[in-house]
């Protein structure tokens, strides 16, 4: 089965778990060739994830000007601060804004570029203090500053299942850390008075459940790109 077959797949699983809500699928592409992602672009894939700064720059300038300016890049992993700057005009998402500090350093950058950077704010959602991401308690104070830096526009959350639960599909244990997040987001759009439309939950392992909990951004790698 090739990389065509399960994207039909995946698309018929967005829409039996989504029904006729617009669902953006990112291909997670951190371990895969450009060869890969050329098969992914030519089945319909426009939107590509990657982890690391300079690879998705390396990755980028493969791609001919024509179909460059048809990919919509997202930035999905953690980003260092001494990296936002090589962020700027080039991705049009940045997923996982995990504190008060990295979103002032991707606003000034953006500030001083002339641009506003579309960013998700990471929630932590296994609550384990190791892991990066805003613990649900400590979010709404923190968007509440963040609201005032002219050079992102929140967007919405993103959060990751805890792997155990991910790998086992502990079905339960995904529906209440995923349909939890739908939640923390509808409670901030209350209180904070901001509207935050995207949820981006969901990977190879998971997807459906997250699909099922208002998804409507799923990071799909291994489940695409497997050999």
């Amino acid at each position: 089965m090739g990389i065509q077959d399960r994207l039909a797949e995946i698309q018929e699983a967005i829409g039996t778990h989504a029904g006729d809500r617009p669902v953006t699928l990112v291909a997670v592409s951190k371990y895969a060739t450009v060869e890969q992602m050329m098969e992914a672009y030519d089945a319909g894939v426009r939107h590509f994830g990657e982890n690391k700064v300079q690879d998705a720059l390396a990755k980028m300038e493969q791609f001919s000007p024509e179909i460059a300016q048809t990919i919509h890049w997202h930035f999905i992993g953690n980003l260092q601060a001494n990296k936002v700057k090589k962020t700027v005009g080039r991705f049009e998402w940045i997923h996982a804004i995990d504190s008060v500090k990295l979103a002032e350093a991707v606003s000034r950058h953006n500030v001083a570029a002339g641009r506003v950077q579309k960013v998700l704010l990471q929630i932590n959602l296994s609550e384990d203090p190791s892991r990066h991401g805003f613990l649900k308690d400590a979010v709404t104070a923190a968007l509440a500053e963040m609201m005032s830096f002219k050079g992102i526009a929140m967007r919405g959350l993103m959060g990751m299942a805890p792997a155990g639960a991910s790998l086992d599909g502990d079905s339960q244990a995904l529906k209440g850390v995923f349909c939890g997040l739908r939640d923390l987001r509808n409670r901030l759009q209350g209180d904070c008075e901001i509207d935050l439309p995207e949820l981006s939950m969901g990977m190879s392992h998971d997807f459906t459940h997250a699909l099922s909990c208002g998804a409507t951004i799923i990071r799909i790698g291994n489940y695409l790109f497997k050999n």
